[in-house]
């Protein structure tokens, strides 16, 4: 039996890029409005609330976004360049 590419590991590292850029974007996505909060757009006891609360989810969100690329990036590395050719990943369409 012959080996031929692993389609399934070409199709992550076409798409590894966009994954890594979305999980930046996770990480920044809270930014504008920490900014804001910062600069006293609003300021009350709620707006400390509000302001310690997206603090948190900007923390998650970043690891979230970094798990995600992560755990993508080891996948690829553990899948072999080459696969059987009956094999699923030798005719992966995505």
């Amino acid at each position: 039996m012959s080996e031929v590419d692993n389609q399934y590991k070409l199709a992550m590292d076409d798409v590894m890029p966009n994954v890594r850029g979305k999980a930046i974007i996770c990480g920044m996505a809270f930014y504008e409005a920490e900014d804001a909060l910062e600069a006293q757009a609003w300021t009350s006891t709620t707006a400390d609330a509000f302001s310690t609360a997206l603090q948190g989810h900007h923390r998650t969100a970043g690891e979230a976004g970094e798990g995600a690329g992560t755990a993508l990036e080891n996948r690829y590395d553990s899948e072999p360049d080459k696969v059987p050719d009956d094999d699923p990943r030798a005719h992966w369409a995505g």
